[in-house]
């Protein structure tokens, strides 16, 4: 592998919940804070990646898997020990959870896998190959462990920087209705609101009707609004249908 950061890291989790109870993004978000409670390093926010969902897939509802980009100095042994305990200790009675800690800056295979894990069937002995071969640290921790392939998937779409979603994120679920696009900026993690179609940043003094669900795509690497003009102002082009 090429030289990286070892300061630096992308956690991805997966199979933590059951049909009806708990939420692997949910987890996440609890993890992110114990992690900084723990003195662990700085979390740059949980991000949702939709695997497939077809026929043969084993799943709780929508089969995605969390992501989370970490900064700290803490030894990774440390890191990966406090991850493990605070996952297994969280993940839901039944479920069969997995946990991966990725350098940034993953090679090509990895993000190859996660692909594939996006459009049909991988295996946990595929995602246990490609994480030894690409230093990437992968556990089970119950159940099947079936876990794992989400987890591995996940870190690498979420190192990759164009996939998936922030369901975590500084004020994001704090912020709704008509705002400029400053205060947006100002009050949350969001880099920039984008137009869909010209994909040019909107101005600081325009207004953006934000509705009551702001989850900015992960794009380039970082947290982005998009917007779309319906004729008469700027939308969420992800805000959930009133």
């Amino acid at each position: 592998m090429r030289s990286v950061s070892r300061s630096r890291w992308v956690i991805g989790i997966d199979d933590t919940d059951m049909p009806t109870e708990g939420g692997t993004g949910q987890l996440a978000r609890r993890l992110t804070r114990d992690l900084e409670r723990l003195g662990c390093g700085v979390a740059k926010g949980v991000t949702r990646h939709q695997l497939f969902a077809g026929p043969g897939v084993p799943k709780t509802s929508r089969n995605s898997a969390a992501a989370i980009e970490f900064v700290g100095a803490t030894p990774v042994a440390t890191l990966f020990d406090a991850v493990g305990r605070i996952v297994a200790r969280a993940a839901v009675p039944g479920s069969d959870p997995g946990v991966a800690l990725a350098p940034v800056q993953l090679e090509a295979e990895v993000v190859e896998f996660a692909r594939s894990a996006q459009a049909g069937l991988v295996t946990q002995g595929q995602a246990r190959r490609v994480a030894a071969h690409n230093g990437v640290i992968l556990e089970g921790l119950g159940g099947d462990e079936g876990g794992v392939i989400g987890a591995l998937a996940a870190a690498g779409l979420r190192d990759n920087g164009n996939d998936g979603r922030f369901v975590g994120l500084a004020g994001i679920r704090d912020v709704a209705g008509v705002m400029e696009v400053a205060d947006v900026l100002e009050q949350t993690g969001i880099t920039a609101i984008l137009d869909e179609t010209a994909g040019h940043p909107l101005p600081d003094g325009a207004a953006i009707d934000l509705g009551d669900w702001v989850r900015p795509r992960l794009i380039n690497g970082l947290p982005v609004l998009v917007a779309r003009h319906n004729g008469e102002r700027w939308t969420n082009a992800d805000a959930r249908p009133r």
